[in-house]
């Protein structure tokens, strides 16, 4: 909907994620990025996106949330399908707040909730590494996708390497084929650097093609 972009899964995933709700380590079954407004502040955001969660009957202790002021209706959803791997990457992006990281300690830090949020869904069984090394991985993916759609940290004028507020969860079925590693020589890293990249791509466009419309 206009308010939140939902996905849910029938038996709880294993999720790490930096999100708002749910950050760490966790099992869950929703997904939940929810949409507010560019001017959005909160003295304790977690508690209040749970209270949000609560009243629209998520259970608070299976939800992954997050937030983004990018309407949430532009998301690009990317699938990846081989006899080695099956992963979805679900992506919204804004660059509002683009910044290059290695730039970024020559001004100050944004509050924005502008975002790139990441969501990566993995049928199958990842170690501890696997689960780092895919974060590694989506980043690097999210991070060149920025380069090739020319997005500048408008600070710096240089290339932007994310947002100040990006948001990431990778979740595993943990049944099914083990995967030990999630980096870029691996089957499931090569899937995960291609859908996240693929996504990201989609997601920026929509959201430029929508500030066009806006303008």
């Amino acid at each position: 909907t206009s308010e939140q972009l939902v996905i849910t899964t029938k038996t709880p995933f294993k999720v790490l994620s930096s999100a708002v709700v749910g950050a760490g380590v966790q099992w869950a079954r929703y997904f939940v990025n929810r949409h507010v407004p560019k001017q959005y502040t909160s003295s304790d955001p977690e508690a209040e996106m749970k209270q949000y969660l609560r009243e629209r009957s998520f259970d608070v202790q299976q939800t992954i949330g997050m937030m983004t002021a990018v309407h949430v209706e532009d998301a690009s959803i990317v699938y990846e399908k081989s006899l080695d791997v099956s992963l979805c990457a679900v992506v919204t992006a804004g660059v509002g707040n683009a910044v290059d990281v290695t730039k970024a300690w020559q001004q100050n830090a944004s509050s924005s909730v502008g975002t790139i949020n990441t969501m990566i869904f993995i049928d199958g069984m990842l170690t501890d590494a696997a689960f780092v090394q895919a974060v590694m991985t989506a980043t690097e993916a999210k991070a060149k996708a920025l380069s090739d759609e020319g997005v500048v940290d408008p600070a710096t004028n240089t290339t932007a390497t994310g947002t100040s507020t990006d948001c990431i969860a990778v979740a595993a079925s943990q049944t099914g084929r083990e995967y030990a590693y999630a980096g870029s020589a691996t089957a499931l890293g090569k899937a995960i650097g291609r859908a996240v990249y693929e996504a990201t791509i989609r997601a920026l466009r929509n959201y430029e093609k929508r500030k066009g419309e806006q303008r």
